[in-house]
């Protein structure tokens, strides 16, 4: 680091597949500072509503089911749902169907905007990763990432993700499915995903994950 003292906040955004999570994880290791998962909190909340049966067109009802929402990450990476752990139930394909619509909704992306601005406003420095972190969430950050691949690489990625999950799921169906959520995340009017100016874009595309790790650690140690 720069500094022994310096404890940056680093932004890390991207579309669906392209790498953001695990390198975000080992990015944090390394630097030994905070790792925070945004996208595991709009799955949160979007099991949530799947849970109490609330209609996504229902805004006054999302609205009351926020107010009366805990959503909680730990060290290890376990996701808590109003104090229960929900890390595997997030991951369902029920949950991978409603995320992008769900995190589309202005009022659960201001919501959850806040609980990600206050966890890195108490943090001795973060790692945060998702799609508006540099435009939204820390556009102060101290490094801003934008993690990109060829939409055939981010399908073979989330295809083998899924496969490892006992998902199964054809290669065709992973792609339209990474095609729609990049059309819902880009197109969104409330902190659609962005490439800001001064991010450092990385093609992870052909690169090891080691070297894309070790890219973003080398750029912030200086």
């Amino acid at each position: 680091m720069p500094d022994k003292d310096f404890y940056p906040n680093i932004a890390i955004d991207g579309p669906a597949g392209a790498g953001k999570s695990s390198v975000t994880r080992e990015v944090s290791r390394r630097l030994k500072l905070r790792y925070l998962d945004t996208g595991a909190m709009y799955r949160a909340i979007t099991l949530k509503l799947l849970q109490e049966s609330v209609d996504i067109t229902d805004l006054d009802l999302i609205a009351k089911t926020l107010e009366n929402t805990d959503i909680k990450l730990n060290d290890q990476e376990e996701v808590f749902l109003d104090g229960k752990p929900v890390t595997a139930e997030i991951r369902s394909s029920e949950v991978n169907r409603l995320v992008s619509p769900v995190s589309a909704i202005p009022i659960v992306r201001r919501r959850l905007v806040e609980m990600q601005q206050a966890i890195a406003k108490e943090s001795e420095g973060i790692v945060m990763e998702g799609r508006d972190i540099a435009s939204k969430v820390m556009p102060d950050a101290d490094f801003k990432f934008f993690l990109d691949a060829s939409i055939e690489e981010r399908a073979r990625r989330r295809r083998k993700e899924q496969l490892d999950k006992g998902i199964e799921m054809t290669e065709q169906e992973v792609i339209a499915e990474i095609k729609n959520r990049d059309i819902i995340d880009s197109g969104r009017e409330d902190s659609p995903l962005t490439r800001v100016w001064d991010a450092v874009v990385i093609d992870t595309t052909n690169m090891a994950f080691d070297a894309v790790v070790d890219k973003i650690v080398g750029l912030v140690r200086g």
